[in-house]
């Protein structure tokens, strides 16, 4: 059964197993490569990502790309699908998935989706995709590019499609949308961590220097990132934004050092070795590739019941606000070779 959708109307039913036995096939194929939608968000945050190339620009926000950036998306989204799910090229349109014709449509208004003339003009299919970075939330559907609904429903003849622009593209009127069979149940956007922290924690970490120097450096704004932003999943490209360094993701793995963070206490786990197991033990949100998450530690007491770490032959538990300060423990590593390295 299709995910229901708030612009969906109530007299206009997306097709059900059987209507469109093309579709079927699509929608099945895309859902057995990724049924929980992680894959197409990953694609979407990849997207976004590229788009701000925070390493170079220190960008994070839809409000800070230019006109002829945001245009760009929508081809970038349909690069980014293609090369996630591998599908075959399209000889009409943008992919071909177990054969059937699919053409690819982003639209950062959710229902602003233009379908190309050749799309409509031979009834394809074409997967819709919308996301937003200030919500967190993604769509993603398929649809057939009819002009009008007879055929599909001999009870109605109502327009699909609203009026040509100059590009000989045409929309989805409310009737069409409701047409679309949506793919996952309110689906989440990887986060954008940068957006949706506070503008003062934003601003601490950005503007993050040494005590010995006035100018910010990489290493500086990513202890700080680390400090203020514990508990919490940490994905790469607000590491690589945070940092704008070439080797940034280095950074973050020595944030944990003891000459920087590990002093205070305070873990940086990543995705390898024995980092998730810890992360896990101790109640945290478990890093994937890319990703990193911070947090103080202390001794567990005797007894102690709650989740806790075995790291260095002592058991480890989050600390609370009026936990003292001790060192954190040195996580085991195949290698520790440049831990005493001095780099800012």
């Amino acid at each position: 059964m299709s995910p229901t959708h708030p612009h969906h109307l109530p007299d206009y039913d997306p097709p059900v197993m059987g209507d469109d036995l093309e579709l079927d096939s699509v929608a099945a194929i895309i859902l057995a490569k990724d049924s929980d939608g992680e894959m197409l968000g990953d694609a979407l945050r990849e997207t976004y990502d590229q788009l701000y190339d925070g390493q170079r620009t220190g960008r994070w926000n839809p409000d800070q790309l230019h006109k002829t950036e945001k245009t760009h998306m929508g081809t970038l989204v349909e690069i980014n699908v293609h090369r996630a799910f591998e599908f075959d090229d399209g000889k009409e349109m943008d992919y071909r998935v177990g054969g059937i014709e699919v053409d690819c449509k982003f639209s950062a208004r959710l229902g602003g989706w233009m379908l190309p003339r050749e799309a409509y003009r031979h009834n394809h299919l074409c997967l819709v995709i919308w996301a937003n970075e200030e919500h967190n939330r993604w769509e993603a559907g398929l649809v057939r590019a009819t002009p009008r609904s007879t055929g599909l429903d001999p009870a109605a003849d109502d327009d699909l499609l609203g009026a040509e622009n100059q590009d000989r593209k045409r929309p989805l009127t409310p009737a069409g949308e409701s047409r679309i069979r949506w793919l996952h149940p309110s689906p989440t956007l990887p986060e954008n961590l940068l957006m949706h922290i506070p503008a003062e924690t934003r601003e601490r970490i950005l503007s993050a220097a040494p005590a010995n120097r006035r100018k910010p450096t990489g290493q500086a704004k990513i202890n700080m990132l680390f400090r203020l932003v514990q508990h919490r999943l940490v994905n790469r490209g607000s590491v690589v934004t945070v940092a704008q360094q070439k080797d940034s993701p280095k950074r973050a793995r020595d944030a944990r050092k003891r000459k920087h963070l590990g002093k205070d206490g305070i873990l940086v786990l990543g995705h390898q070795e024995h980092d998730p197991l810890v992360a896990e033990a101790l109640g945290l949100p478990v890093p994937t590739k890319g990703d990193f998450v911070s947090a103080r530690v202390v001794p567990a007491e005797p007894g102690f019941a709650g989740d806790a770490a075995d790291i260095e032959g002592m058991r480890w538990r989050l600390a609370l606000d009026e936990d003292p300060v001790v060192p954190a423990p040195l996580m085991p590593r195949v290698s520790r070779r440049g831990d005493d390295e001095d780099d800012d």
